[in-house]
């Protein structure tokens, strides 16, 4: 009985810290959701090293300065650090709500931030509630947690009439012809609902200087004027040309002076009804927001952990998390912008997106995610499969290469698998059902008029681009010289350029299409030749490109001596085991080293001298950064972004804070 006593206790006790986390007050139907997580970034660096740090005093002094209070710890703020912290998103066809959840340690140290908080707060138990002055979002906490609640209403939603008169707001808009409407003066039905309106505001006139008295009934804001102006009485006798003149002239001023006064009453009365409008608005944000935040204070509803998709994306140690959850879901959320269009399934088949960063002792690296239908998946997954040609790594020199990106697919699956995806994309753009023959008709015409073997032999799909360094070169250019007369002169000049040295390949196993391109390219002179090597001849260019096929590789580059070794079989390069494994392994690969630029970049190019010596000094600091795509698994195509951190450094938060603290001098 004892024992079961001890397991319930410990279970129970289990149960109350892992309700603490805020998680649970996410609700399940959340559009987004990221997440800070306290307790491992505060492994990376204490409490007490944070405040010491360029950011910690630069957060401390402006935050003690403009409270005017003193604050010498992030712990001040009454912010439990070793819990997790929560953004997330909710999505209504009516109004979007940001919200912010922090879990406190401390609340009156929190409450200590508020200025004459006694004219502010709504006290109800233990809960306060401060609402902020633009009245569309508040403040609510209690002892343990603070929600931030901010609400933004879509005027799409009072495009329907019936919602319109239901809440008293209308579509308030200045036209330039001098009409002032609302949406009660244009018949809108319900079902025009789905067809947003789009609000325009029409600059106001430019007010006269001088005030225009009227006197008399104004006329009805929304009849429009025509233009023109009745001449009450008859002139029996026809004026001399000077009385013409003259009363043309009192005429037109009284014209300009009479719509003058209309303009500045109408802005007036624009300005006036807007003014009401956008006070209904903000009293019903205020009214939802408000309801809003109780809910996630008082009811009990199903949270977002229920939704296998979002649990599924979290890791235990990352640093912070994003979480969104479909592509269509963002596609839906700015369609109305996008009229009937914006009823397109365009993003349909793709799924939750998320992406994490992690710091450790060696890196940063920012990993995502994006779940696909079974359909789009193994659609891609025969668009993946093949690796870069192993021929490239030899041309690739770790010690030289400032960077490299490299990518491997196979063309004749994408040709293959095109006319599905571009009907699953158009055909929803177009509308279901209205031209599922005639995209199914285009997809076959597609396949059939597209040799995908034949096109796959010309360009096999994988490809390698390098930049091996940078040069100061004379370029030469054209300009023009003007005589007396303006006649031109063309006439040839050279300037230095700081230009790339870079070096292209891609696979090739049919050339006979390429080599008919190039024979016609010599016969129109638009291409010469020289042992094999070809030289593209544009005198517009600001570089000289070479090309040459060799070894069923095709080869583009701007360094002559380059091309001659690769032709002549005399490159010497020597690429290490990270880069090999990091093209072989990988569909996409990209890397930047940062170190082999140092120094490359003329002090003129980049601010002065000065200016370079920071510049070189950031760049030796960094180490390698590196992107990559991951193999498919299931339905997940995913890829990460990593940076390395040099030697000297304890972990990745501290080298971010020292490179934030250097490029702040």
């Amino acid at each position: 009985m004892k024992k079961l006593l001890v397991a319930l206790s410990f279970l129970f006790f289990s149960s109350l810290t892992y309700a603490q986390d805020l998680v649970k007050k996410i609700p399940k139907n959340a559009f987004t959701v990221a997440t800070i997580k306290g307790d491992n970034v505060f492994k990376l660096m204490f409490v007490k090293d944070f405040n010491e740090s360029f950011v910690g005093k630069k957060l401390l002094t402006e935050t003690s300065k403009s409270l005017d209070k003193n604050f010498s710890s992030i712990e001040d703020f009454g912010i439990n650090l070793e819990k997790n912290m929560y953004y997330f998103n909710q999505l209504s066809d009516s109004i979007t709500y940001n919200c912010f959840l922090i879990p406190l340690k401390d609340a009156s140290k929190f409450e200590n931030l508020i200025t004459d908080k006694d004219k502010k707060l709504k006290v109800e138990g233990e809960i306060r509630t401060m609402f902020l002055p633009d009245s569309t979002s508040l403040i609510k906490w209690n002892n343990t947690m603070m929600y931030y609640v901010t609400g933004s209403i879509k005027s799409s939603f009072f495009a329907d009439s019936l919602k319109s008169a239901k809440y008293g707001i209308k579509d308030i808009r200045y036209q330039s012809d001098d009409v002032l409407t609302d949406s009660a003066t244009v018949a809108v039905d319900s079902t025009y609902a789905a067809e947003p309106m789009v609000e325009t505001e029409i600059a106001p006139p430019v007010l006269p200087k001088k005030n225009h008295k009227t006197t008399g009934k104004k006329k009805p804001v929304t009849k429009k004027k025509t233009g023109k102006r009745k001449k009450s009485g008859k002139i029996k006798k026809a004026p001399e040309a000077e009385e013409v003149k003259m009363l043309e002239t009192t005429d037109d001023a009284a014209t300009d002076a009479a719509g003058s006064v209309s303009d500045s009453d109408q802005y007036d009365n624009y300005q006036k009804e807007k003014a009401e409008q956008d006070a209904k608005i903000k009293a019903l944000t205020y009214m939802w927001i408000s309801e809003q935040a109780d809910k996630i204070f008082s009811t009990n509803y199903e949270s977002i952990e229920s939704n296998k998709s979002y649990s599924a994306s979290l890791d235990k140690n990352a640093i912070a998390e994003v979480w969104i959850s479909s592509l269509q879901d963002v596609y839906n959320s700015i369609s109305p912008e996008f009229g009937r269009y914006g009823k397109a399934g365009i993003m349909k088949g793709y799924g939750s997106l998320t992406s994490k960063l992690f710091m450790d002792k060696k890196s940063f690296r920012i990993s995502t995610g994006l779940e696909l239908a079974k359909e789009q998946a193994d659609s891609y997954k025969k668009i993946m499969n093949r690796k870069l040609n192993k021929k490239f790594l030899k041309y690739v020199d770790s010690e030289k290469a400032i960077g490299f990106m490299g990518y491997a697919i196979d063309t004749k699956a994408y040709l293959e698998e095109l006319p599905k995806l571009m009907q699953q994309t158009y055909g929803s753009f177009l509308g279901s059902n209205k031209m599922d023959e005639e995209i199914a008709l285009g997809s076959e015409l597609f396949s059939l008029l597209l040799d995908e073997e034949a096109v796959s032999k010309v360009v096999k799909g994988d490809a390698l681009f390098i930049i091996n360094g940078l040069n100061s070169r004379d370029v030469s250019y054209t300009t023009y010289d003007y005589d007396e007369d303006y006649n031109q002169t063309e006439v040839t000049k050279t300037k230095k350029e700081t230009l790339p040295d870079f070096l292209f390949m891609f696979s090739s196993e049919d050339q006979r299409l390429m080599n008919k391109l190039i024979k016609y390219g010599i016969n129109k002179n638009k291409v010469s030749v020289s042992n094999n090597i070809y030289k593209i001849e544009e005198k517009k260019s600001p570089i000289d490109i070479y090309f040459m096929i060799k070894d069923g590789i095709v080869f583009f580059g701007n360094s002559l001596p380059e091309m001659q070794s690769i032709s002549n079989n005399t490159f010497n390069a020597r690429i290490n085991k990270a880069h090999q494994k990091l093209l072989s392994q990988n569909n996409f690969s990209f890397l930047f080293n940062a170190k082999n630029l140092v120094g490359k970049v003329p002090n003129e190019e980049i601010g002065g001298e000065e200016t370079a010596k920071k510049f070189n000094e950031t760049l030796g600091k960094m180490g390698n950064v590196y992107m990559k795509s991951n193999p498919i698994k299931g339905n997940l195509v995913s890829a990460d972004i990593s940076a390395e951190i040099p030697n000297g450094h304890e972990n990745a938060l501290k080298y971010l804070f020292t490179l934030i603290e250097n490029a702040s001098k």
